[in-house]
């Protein structure tokens, strides 16, 4: 397999000039929208965080974008080794900013999760990621990265599989059609369907709500307070997903949201994927008194905004991609999740 550097296109940016103390936030920047991702245009890969793939699995997700007439390029940095994560934090820091500022690279997708993308925050450069507007893709720990790009950038992001989780096993044709959707068409996405081989979806509080999408994998949303990325949800639609997390967990993480104050003013809750989050027998020594139908029960069934649980967004093959930061209507009621505004330009 090839494998391209751009580790010389650009140096590894400053520190942001993040706000010190602990209340104070920046001002907020105009929301951007990146380019839609032309047809035959250039992907490139890159492992912000560390390195729990296969490259088996790398490489199918490369080759299902390329049978659909894309190209992949797969950044040299994915493979570097610094313990587990993949590089030093500058070196990621490098290889996100160079594929932003390569003119040939028209999408950037994240390898995988894992742990470790806040360690790069602060060597982002947010005014040039700004200014080149890309779609950028990712999940789970990928999560503080897209709170960064859009309270510092403004940047309409994706919340979805990475490279490596895209193709079957790990992914699925599913998968593969709703990223490719999400980041090439122009207009509103509208209606989000539902998960093809488990369509029930459950209401934990009546009701419709409208505004703008934000949200990622529930441990580091809560992780991310205390940072100058905190979560800020004011009049938005809250989403989160989690994976290997008993009820106990969910319980611990969403107490601690709603201790910080972020959930005072959410307009809805949409909950996604909750995948291996019940508890078992094998997992014995955690308290089984308390479902996780219990658990979001308490927290949202009395909470006064909508709540929809079972979309399919998560850690899991069958899994769709949400562009983040722009304006959805969330129907309870009717187990809807729509968007009311194009995500790309």
């Amino acid at each position: 397999m090839e494998r391209r550097t751009f580790l010389g296109l650009a140096a590894v940016a400053g520190a942001a000039s993040w706000p010190r103390s602990p209340g104070a936030e920046a001002a907020a920047p105009r929301l951007r929208k990146p380019r839609r991702l032309p047809q035959g245009g250039t992907i490139g890969v890159v492992a912000p965080a560390s390195t729990p793939f296969r490259l088996s699995d790398l490489l199918r997700g490369k080759a299902s974008w390329e049978a659909r007439g894309f190209r992949v390029r797969i950044d040299e940095q994915t493979f570097q080794r610094d313990g587990y994560l993949a590089g030093t934090a500058a070196t990621r820091a490098a290889a996100l900013m160079a594929l932003f500022e390569d003119p040939s690279i028209d999408a950037i997708q994240t390898a995988c999760g894992g742990f470790g993308s806040t360690q790069i925050i602060p060597h982002l450069d947010f005014d040039r990621i700004a200014r080149q507007a890309k779609p950028f893709v990712g999940r789970s720990d990928i999560t503080a990265i897209h709170l960064a790009l859009f309270h510092r950038a403004g940047l309409v992001t994706f919340y979805g599989p990475g490279m490596a989780n895209l193709s079957p096993p790990a992914g699925s044709a599913f998968a593969e059609a709703g990223l490719q959707r999400a980041l090439t068409v122009p207009q509103a996405l509208g209606r989000l369907p539902h998960h093809p081989d488990d369509p029930f979806v459950r209401t934990i509080c009546a009701g419709r709500a409208s505004g703008p999408l934000l949200g990622g994998c529930l441990w580091p949303l809560c992780k991310a307070i205390g940072t100058p990325w905190a979560p800020r949800l004011q009049s938005a639609i809250f989403f989160f997903e989690e994976t290997d997390e008993p009820p106990w967990s969910i319980d611990a993480h969403l107490t601690h949201l709603e201790q910080a104050g972020v959930l005072e003013e959410v307009a809805g809750v949409v909950i996604g994927r909750m995948v291996n989050c019940e508890w078992s027998p094998a997992r014995p020594e955690y308290p089984s008194n308390l479902s996780l139908d219990e658990v979001l029960d308490r927290h949202f069934g009395r909470r006064g905004v909508p709540c929809l649980w079972g979309l399919p967004v998560g850690h899991e093959a069958q899994t769709l991609t949400l562009p983040l930061g722009v304006r959805v209507t969330l129907d309870a009621s009717a187990g809807t999740l729509e968007f009311d505004e194009p995500a790309l330009v």
